[in-house]
């Protein structure tokens, strides 16, 4: 984004979020500057925006933020832990990038490294038996890895929200969902006592809770399982985050509750201008919300594209492996397809491609480690594959689609 130019943006303010416009001072990778032009309390010329404060620029689709600097910046991450068999190397060298307004899904099988990715963002590992081996994390120019224990705190539940994966055992069963929505809005804003009801009363509103003067007294044990995974959700955007980590916010939900909080979802992004994170293993879920698809086996990414690209044109045979195991309501079969054996432990990953004992198409060159490379530039985002034998898969339909 060029100096000089001038764009909306919304800023969080005491009563809400307020529209202003901006004049870009300074713009590259190690951040920017925006002075304030006007807004509706009147001219401020000069007045300096805080890159934490700015959360959306304004633009016809989300998809104009995409000039912006990526938001979040995972590079060759190494998580492992220390167990008796020997290191488990549950992410071994995990790169991406998350834009601003962005939805990055992150798909695989249980055991591929998805949970572990997330947790590593916000640094949620215990330590020992885990330990970083190597990498960054950078968000907004600061290194999650670098950063004091202080400055971590304020990021989580502040800036980085995170829905966990079962909101049963997440939520603390001895307190009320309102004392521990009010938790989280206390530890990262100065919020009066008397106002901190009516906050965590307008979190609830907000993610559609039926009658939240009612619920907000209630106990985890007291509602459903839709209604705990909203709850989730109105804990993690209580403070209003620039990303939001969603790690499988639909597996404890039946199908009808499943859409209704992928719209919420929807929803809220479309009304914030916030990142989405989706942890997920569920495709269905990828095809509704996901901008761009990172696919992940054995702890390494083996496949990143658009979703459109993805979906339309996978191209390992992981990828082709995942797709032919749906189930479709298009024709008559007999017999899902499936992806023989299983994901080796993590101590014990073969040589060489991590999925050449389970791959139809193994050869001896798959007793080299491949690489991510380039095999379509792609509109909005370049779509990458580890694979020796991606040529062969070229167009090639996928079975059962």
């Amino acid at each position: 984004m060029r100096a000089g130019r001038r764009v909306g943006v919304w800023e969080p303010g005491r009563a809400g979020w307020r529209r202003v416009r901006v004049r870009v001072v300074r713009w590259g990778p190690g951040g920017y500057a925006l002075t304030q032009v006007s807004s509706g309390e009147g001219e401020r010329p000069g007045r300096l925006l805080k890159p934490r404060m700015v959360c959306v620029l304004v633009f016809p689709r989300l998809g104009a933020l995409r000039d912006m600097a990526p938001l979040l910046q995972v590079d060759n991450l190494r998580t492992w832990f220390r167990t008796p068999a020997g290191y488990a190397k549950a992410v071994d060298g995990v790169s991406f990038s998350i834009e601003p307004g962005q939805t990055l899904a992150v798909v695989g099988e249980s055991g591929c490294g998805k949970t572990v990715t997330a947790l590593s963002i916000l640094q949620l590992i215990s330590r020992p038996p885990g330990e970083f081996k190597s990498g960054s994390i950078v968000f907004e120019g600061r290194d999650l890895l670098q950063v004091s224990a202080t400055e971590l705190q304020e990021i989580r539940g502040g800036q980085i929200g995170m829905i966990f994966q079962e909101p049963g055992t997440s939520l603390n069963p001895v307190f009320t969902v309102g004392d521990q929505i009010a938790e989280a809005i206390r530890l990262h804003e100065p919020v009066a006592r008397g106002d901190l009801r009516e906050r965590v009363l307008a979190a609830l509103r907000a993610v559609r809770v039926s009658d939240p003067e009612r619920r907000i007294d209630q106990y985890p044990h007291e509602m459903s399982g839709g209604m705990k995974q909203r709850v989730m959700i109105a804990m993690a955007l209580a403070c209003n985050p620039r990303l939001l980590i969603a790690d499988e916010p639909t597996t404890a939900v039946d199908v009808t509750i499943q859409a209704r909080i992928l719209e919420l979802l929807r929803q809220m992004q479309a009304e914030r201008g916030m990142a989405i994170l989706l942890i997920t293993h569920d495709l269905g879920v990828v095809a509704e919300l996901a901008d761009q698809v990172v696919v992940m086996y054995a702890g390494q990414v083996i496949e990143r594209a658009g979703v459109e690209e993805l979906f339309a044109n996978p191209r390992h045979p992981y990828t082709r492996g995942l797709f032919a195991s749906l189930p479709r309501v298009d024709r008559r079969e007999t017999r899902l397809q499936a992806i023989e054996g299983s994901v080796p432990p993590a101590t014990q990953f073969p040589a060489g491609c991590r999925f050449r004992e389970r791959c139809p198409l193994a050869g001896p060159e798959c007793l080299q480690e491949p690489v991510l490379e380039t095999v379509e530039p792609g509109s909005k985002a370049p779509h990458v594959v580890a694979c020796w034998k991606h040529k062969e898969l070229e167009r090639a339909p996928v079975a059962g689609s």
